[in-house]
């Protein structure tokens, strides 16, 4: 059983989280809450089927049967584009599904290969282009997590530079790869090409990272066999983040080395936003965290375990 007791971390740049597993068990205020209800109706939202016209033009589409499975457009309301001389870049959308209740982990592993397919031919796209320096894929799932809309959407962003977080990522590549050269910790989900664990000094609760077992820097250098490897154990993940959070708000960012390439750990970050960062974190930017990685790991797992048990029974 893990120890109740506070303890100070580091994560792989430097930043400090202070696990508070005592206070785990603190009085709360608020109740859990049920899955958010999705209450737009399709015909008026913006990217169900049928409103396409409501979009800024397409840019590209996966089709299958004859409809659209996921579709690319820009984002109406840019942070970056062409247009801009101050910043300069690109901002776009990827509607995942037509289906306006579905969250990303109830879409099949085909749909999440189309998916992420998708996201690697639009990184493509704008590595392209000499005047972009570095793009970064993400999803917002739920209110709490950055979502405007409802309908389940990710963005591509691309910019003429390089963040800073990013540069501090790449400093540490060579002690990545080392590190996964020993057997991992908090591993509670993997296949022959991914594994995904809990780390050791989470900012959020049941943080996730999803980093591949071969050297890979970014999800365009990703063979097809791995992009099938990583939409299966995304589908996994996801899965078990719904089911120990109650469809909860989250992010996936997809760390990916900036267009100019070289050594890059990366990996997929899944975050849960159930905890709201307060006065202590803006205040020190020292994070604390009420769980122990090691126990978000155990939980995670058993939520696959049991979901698995539930489908070979069914």
């Amino acid at each position: 059983m893990a120890k109740s007791v506070n303890e100070v971390r580091k994560d792989v740049i430097g930043r400090k989280v202070v696990i508070t597993a005592v206070r785990g068990s603190r009085p709360h205020d608020l109740p859990v809450c049920p899955r958010a209800q999705k209450i737009t109706p399709p015909e008026k939202c913006f990217f169900c089927p049928g409103n396409e016209n409501l979009t800024p033009p397409e840019i590209e589409r996966i089709e299958k049967g004859g409809k659209w499975e996921i579709r690319c457009f820009p984002n109406k309301f840019p942070a970056f584009s062409a247009e801009s001389r101050k910043a300069y870049g690109r901002h776009e959308i990827i509607v995942e599904t037509p289906e306006h209740q579905k969250s990303l982990s109830e879409l099949s592993e085909e749909n999440l290969y189309d998916y992420l397919s998708m996201i690697k031919r639009r990184m493509e796209a704008a590595a392209a282009d000499p005047k972009l320096a570095y793009t970064i894929a993400f999803k917002n799932e739920g209110k709490e997590a950055g979502a405007s809309l409802e309908h389940s959407h990710s963005q591509v962003v691309s910019m003429d530079f390089v963040p800073d977080y990013v540069k501090k990522l790449a400093k540490k590549a060579g002690k990545v790869a080392s590190a996964k050269k020993k057997p991992m910790k908090n591993v509670f989900a993997q296949n022959a090409h991914f594994f995904a664990m809990c780390p050791k000094a989470p900012r959020y609760h049941f943080e996730t990272w999803i980093a591949p077992k071969e050297d890979a820097n970014s999800l365009v250098a990703l063979s097809d066999e791995q992009l099938r490897a990583l939409a299966s154990i995304l589908k996994s993940v996801l899965t078990a983040f719904d089911a120990a959070t109650g469809f909860g708000p989250y992010n996936i960012i997809f760390h990916s080395a900036p267009h100019a390439g070289g050594a890059f750990p990366f990996h997929l970050e899944v975050a849960s936003r159930a905890s709201t960062w307060a006065g202590f974190e803006l205040g020190t930017e020292v994070v604390m965290v009420s769980e122990l990685p090691e126990v978000s790991a155990k939980v995670l797992g058993g939520k696959l375990a049991e979901i698995k048990d539930k489908n070979a029974i069914s």
